[in-house]
């Protein structure tokens, strides 16, 4: 990769199991698993806009790797510079829709800001749920995409009534039909979703704590009681005085569980950081279940609050058979080398610190 955040130019070959990136802070290593993740995802976990990716003072940025999937070999590449469209190319065919890509080569992150999941509002959770979902089901993604754009085009007709002190209720049905049509197939996917992966979150959090430890997920959605388009009936007139449509997907959330209370409530820092790693690892369960395929799994950072035994049985269950390809990052040369070392004599060791 060249001038990609604080890499000016740099390359790697990874082994095909446990690969551990070691060195201070600041050495890079976080970017070097967002490099994977965006040949991954086209997109960084960690920025919304392209642009943060590009080093400081440098005019682009290009990231290149080989992806293997069912024993056939992907050069994939990822180009930006300033004031220009993001290239994005695979067996060099530039995609005309990057949705296209979601997919084809599965990955999970877990890094320390997934804390946000628990601390953050009920947006960052249906992003977890949306990029879970949206790598294995298409039809869930362009129900997606139009269900968004359907809100922001109702939402922006709402505030022009408003401004305007008038009211079409005709050009308000067209944005509720489509709102309505494609909530169906959202409500429908992340309903299966959640019912899918409590009993995998269970599994995992138990192999990290023990089982004595009792973890659960809620979906929380006012869809459960009433389809969308009579509660965007019943509605129209808070929409109209709020100035945003008020109920409807985007509106919803998932609850975090410990022993039936809310996690971000009775979890100690511990508890809350092996429940996000078991959030992420069940997502990996699902991905490989519905792709056929090991997702890449990307730890970062995550020694840090999770005791010797939390990170005795994470390091051991990642090792397993089950998974494929790891790359964890970690400050701490000598501990991180003793431990993979120690479950896989394999494994490869990456320090940045000179």
């Amino acid at each position: 990769m060249v001038h990609f955040k604080n890499h000016a130019s740099i390359d790697f070959s990874f082994s095909p199991k446990l690969n551990a990136i070691v060195g201070i802070n600041g050495a890079g290593k976080t970017s070097v698993l967002d490099a994977v993740h965006v040949l991954c995802m086209t997109k960084s976990y960690f920025h919304n806009s392209d642009f943060h990716n590009i080093q400081f003072d440098a005019p682009f940025f290009v990231i290149e790797g080989k992806m293997e999937a069912n024993d056939i070999e992907t050069p994939i590449y990822c180009g930006l510079k300033k004031g220009e469209k993001k290239v994005f190319k695979t067996d060099d065919s530039e995609y005309i829709k990057l949705s296209d890509h979601l997919g084809r080569f599965p990955v999970v992150m877990i890094s320390p800001h997934d804390r946000d999941l628990i601390t953050d509002g009920s947006d960052t959770r249906r992003k977890f749920m949306n990029s879970a979902i949206a790598q294995t089901d298409k039809k869930y993604l362009e129900a997606l995409m139009t269900y968004n754009r359907a809100l922001s085009q109702r939402n922006a007709l709402l505030k022009y009534f408003a401004a305007n002190r008038t009211f079409d209720e005709s050009m308000i049905v067209l944005y509720d039909e489509q709102l309505s049509i494609n909530s169906e197939i959202i409500y429908s996917a992340r309903r299966s979703f959640v019912e899918a992966f409590e009993p995998v979150l269970k599994k995992h959090y138990a192999c990290m704590a023990g089982d004595h430890e009792i973890v659960g997920i809620e979906y929380k959605s006012s869809l459960h009681e009433k389809p969308l388009d009579l509660l965007l009936k019943e509605n129209i007139d808070k929409d109209r005085v709020l100035q945003y449509t008020s109920k409807g997907i985007h509106r919803e959330d998932l609850v975090f569980k410990l022993h039936n209370e809310k996690l971000q409530r009775v979890g100690s820092q511990g508890q809350q950081k092996s429940y996000v790693v078991a959030l992420k690892l069940a997502v990996f369960d699902l991905l490989k279940k519905a792709l056929g395929v090991k997702p890449i799994l990307l730890l970062d950072d995550i020694f840090d609050k999770l005791d010797s035994l939390r990170v005795e049985g994470l390091i051991r269950l990642v090792n397993e058979h089950h998974f494929g390809q790891i790359l964890i990052t970690d400050t701490h040369p000598e501990r991180t080398e003793l431990m993979i070392k120690s479950v896989n004599e394999e494994a490869k060791v990456i320090d940045l610190t000179s």
